[in-house]
């Protein structure tokens, strides 16, 4: 009666864990199934997206189409064509270490290598100080700038806001430099 009793004992101590055990593998599979349900209609809607800001940035290309680019923080470099084919624009997606996070900027390059539009990405910037980045005062004042190079003193940076505006331009400079290498 001993022995019945010390599996009984055993089988009590051990029953915890295998609930325990149990519950972590059915959850882990739900949590799989879930994830490969989801992540089509993710991607579908995080590139839906991002063809959103491409053509608020170039409106009048028909297509954009991706280029090849190498350059550390570059995470999107396309050329912007009209109907016929014809290059409209280098559209550049570029992004550095703020504060909260990487800031993403998307830059359209006109033929020239002037700036024709940018527009800043989601990001965690500080809510009402580092998403300032953002206000038309700040990033508009790229508009119009050749394709070269920028220093802390060649833009006005957001006062509260320094390392947000920084990494803005360190994100602006990387997307000149992105397009130098696919033009």
């Amino acid at each position: 009666m001993s022995s019945d009793k010390a599996v009984a004992s055993t089988l009590s101590a051990a029953w915890p864990a295998v609930v325990l055990v149990t519950i972590c593998l059915v959850s882990g599979l739900l949590l799989g199934v879930v994830h490969m349900v989801t992540e089509p209609v993710a991607l579908a809607n995080a590139e839906a997206k991002a063809q959103q800001t491409y053509a608020a940035l170039v409106p009048e290309a028909s297509s954009f189409e991706p280029l090849e680019c190498d350059v550390a923080g570059c995470t999107a470099a396309l050329v912007a064509r009209d109907q016929t084919g014809a290059t409209l624009a280098h559209v550049i997606v570029a992004q550095s270490k703020g504060y909260g996070g990487q800031v993403p900027i998307a830059v359209a390059f006109g033929p020239d290598g002037a700036v024709l539009a940018i527009t800043t990405m989601a990001n965690e910037e500080t809510p009402g100080l580092g998403t300032k980045i953002a206000n038309e005062s700040y990033i508009g004042q790229y508009v119009g700038l050749g394709a070269s190079h920028l220093e802390a003193g060649d833009v006005d940076l957001i006062s509260g806001a320094t390392i947000s505006s920084k990494a803005a331009l360190a994100a602006f400079n990387i997307a000149v430099e992105a397009y130098e290498e696919v033009r």
